[in-house]
């Protein structure tokens, strides 16, 4: 019985675990580093919202450069056909490296270096079944890209729609890691 009842309690406290922080992997293969000591932004899109996404989410990405957050991109792939899926995570890489590209000009527009960790910072991950779009409530074929700050330990902090909500999951991604950074002082002087 002592068994079974450790067992429940162990089943119990991996369900509390954020389902964000569980190994998650990009287009290039690569563990997107959620819930790892840096805040995370993350967008929900598909290929009906690429245009919206593009239009403010660089800039947005740009304000946050304090923050220093990830930037995960979960591309919702139940609209693309299942013999387009292969083209379609070929796309996603291309649109990763161009958007890596164009975050570092607009650091040179504003006579700035581009931080070195920029390409280590933007993950992009198709969602062949939109497992993560469904939890967040959205629907095949949705309209607007949906926005959630998670903190550094991966909890959620925000959510909402973008780019409506920016203002709102800015402020929510700064607090957070002033209160980080308030944390680690305060650890220190132990």
């Amino acid at each position: 019985m002592k068994k079974v009842a450790a067992l429940a309690c162990l089943l119990a406290l991996l369900g509390a675990i954020p389902s964000q922080a569980a190994e998650l992997k990009d287009v290039f293969g690569r563990e997107v580093p959620v819930g790892k000591g840096r805040p995370t932004l993350v967008l929900y899109a598909n290929r009906g919202s690429r245009a919206e996404l593009r239009q403010h989410a660089y800039s947005f990405i740009y304000e946050l450069r304090e923050e220093r957050p990830i930037v995960l991109i979960h591309v919702d792939l139940r609209d693309v056909p299942g013999l387009f899926k292969g083209m379609a995570r070929g796309e996603i890489k291309k649109s990763h490296r161009e958007s890596i590209e164009h975050m570092r000009n607009i650091f040179r527009q504003h006579g700035e270096a581009p931080p070195p960790e920029l390409e280590s910072s933007l993950f992009m991950v198709a969602d062949a079944k939109g497992e993560p779009h469904q939890a967040m409530g959205l629907k095949k074929g949705f309209g607007q890209v949906v926005a959630k700050v998670l903190s550094p330990s991966g909890r959620e902090l925000a959510r909402g729609p973008f780019p409506e909500s920016a203002r709102k999951l800015g402020q929510t991604m700064a607090s957070a890691s002033e209160s980080l950074s308030t944390l680690r002082v305060v650890d220190m002087s132990r």
